[in-house]
């Protein structure tokens, strides 16, 4: 007992003794000459020491380009009215921080809350539908009653013939109304004894916010608000002034208008429809014929933002606030804009919000807010990528095009008397890790129409493009190793 203990102790180390005596002895025994074992040598040395600065160049070159930048800083402030604000954020460090909680009149950016909440809220895929429905039976193409049409709240339902006055069709997502038409064909439909009824009873029947000026509803900044509206509520718009909201006429009843053009568009596929149209709700009975649903809500923020459109954007505030509320109106949806922000995170307590599309103004909002709501989504997510493009696309298609920030900023521009602003994203074409979250609010007297001040803005963009200025990372990082 004793001894296989001793042996299972001692066993192992007399073992491993016997082998290193057995190799040391082995090894003296060798003839192998000395000369014959070669010794390393080391062909090259490390220029660069261990513990030098270049060992971290991204902390070498930060203040270099900040430095550069720092004149375009100035030269924007200085340019600008007292009541301004200016964030520049690029990766999690604030280069530029001027007023950032002083609340300001948005214009257009407040766009920005409106379609990130909406993204946030009701999700990417979300699509809004246009309904057709037969109220009465049908004999040998012969419908005994009514044809339907219930609103959805598609902001973009438009015709051919509206959709045909903008030659720049990227990113103008929308709806087809010929589409419905061509079901009532399919139903095999050819006379219709009854109306075309119009039902918009999704949302309210407020066709221009309170909050709202009325120079902006006169100057057709947008049409009238229903959940049933085609060409976003105009009746005509002069082909002479194509794309003008001034030389467009809105309907006094987008709804029944809907009815009125679905009727001569059966009309020219040769549908004869006996009697007037008319607006009410849906009845009981009806039999569904046809849907055209819209666009998903990822390419509707598309036209939105990047076109700036005021109509889109009060249309998805009241699908908000019905959402939430189930009251289909622009309070309500302006209430769920800034309960999603704060359910989000984001600090509101400096903003005012009124409507989704900004114009209304009393809507306040800071820098520091704009900047965070861009910086939670980033320049890669639908809302990113749903501003206007420089040089490319939208708002910004004729700034920027034969500079460093073409198809680089991605922005939403905003315009009103006494507000200009610009937020969005830069990136940068030197360093691809580089992204440049900015947001800039300008307030005054003249501001809105101030070309001098609005002249700031591009030159600005362009500086901030050209970030990081200077030495290159790769210039800054460790030296070649040098041969020996």
């Amino acid at each position: 007992m004793i001894n296989s203990v001793v042996l299972r102790r001692w066993g192992p180390p007399l073992l491993f003794a016997l082998i290193a005596l057995f190799a040391w002895n082995a090894s003296r025994a060798s003839n192998v000459a000395a000369e014959s074992v070669v010794p390393i040598r080391y062909e090259a040395s490390v220029e660069t020491p261990l513990l030098s600065a270049r060992r971290a160049p991204r902390a070498l070159q930060v203040p270099i380009a900040d430095d550069w930048l720092q004149p375009a800083l100035v030269t924007l402030i200085s340019g600008s009215t007292s009541d301004t604000c200016l964030v520049v954020d690029i990766g999690d460090r604030r280069v530029a921080n001027v007023n950032p909680d002083l609340p300001l009149v948005p214009a257009s950016n407040l766009k920005v809350l409106t379609t990130f909440s909406a993204l946030s809220s009701m999700g990417t895929n979300t699509t809004f539908s246009t309904k057709l429905y037969t109220q009465g039976s049908v004999v040998n193409g012969v419908l005994e009653g009514d044809l339907v049409i219930v609103g959805g709240g598609d902001p973009f339902l438009v015709t051919e013939d509206f959709q045909s006055q903008y030659p720049d069709q990227d990113g103008r997502f929308h709806s087809r109304f010929e589409n419905l038409v061509d079901d009532v064909v399919a139903a095999g439909i050819t006379e219709i004894t009854g109306s075309i009824v119009a039902d918009e009873t999704l949302f309210d029947v407020e066709r221009y916010p309170g909050v709202w000026a009325p120079r902006l509803i006169e100057q057709r900044q947008s049409g009238p608000l229903s959940a049933l509206a085609v060409n976003e509520g105009f009746i005509s718009w002069p082909t002479e002034f194509a794309g003008s909201f001034r030389a467009r006429q809105p309907s006094l009843d987008p709804a029944l208008n809907t009815a009125q053009v679905f009727g001569a568009l059966l009309d020219g596929r040769g549908i004869i429809v006996q009697s007037a149209p008319r607006n009410e709700p849906l009845g009981a009975g009806a039999t569904l014929i046809g849907e055209l649903e819209s666009p998903p809500l990822s390419d509707l923020v598309v036209h939105i933002n990047s076109f700036s459109s005021n109509y889109g954007a009060e249309i998805i505030t009241k699908h908000m606030g019905l959402a939430q509320s189930g009251t289909g109106s622009t309070s309500a949806g302006a209430t769920a804009i800034v309960d999603e922000l704060q359910a989000r995170g984001l600090d509101t307590s400096d903003a005012s919000i009124f409507d989704g599309s900004g114009l209304a103004e009393t809507d306040r909002l800071t820098c520091s807010l704009m900047a965070d709501v861009l910086n939670t989504a980033g320049p890669d997510s639908v809302l990113g990528k749903s501003l206007s493009v420089a040089g490319q696309r939208g708002s910004l298609a004729i700034r920027h095009t034969d500079s460093d920030a073409l198809g680089q900023v991605y922005a939403k521009t905003g315009t009103l008397n006494g507000s200009t602003a610009l937020s969005g994203f830069v990136l940068s074409p030197v360093d691809p890790d580089v992204v440049a979250t900015f947001a800039y609010l300008v307030n005054g007297e003249l501001a809105g129409v101030n070309e001098a001040i609005r002249g700031l803005q591009e030159p600005f963009v362009d500086e901030l493009a050209k970030y990081p200025q200077g030495p290159s990372v790769s210039d800054l990082g460790p030296l070649p190793v040098i041969p020996n």
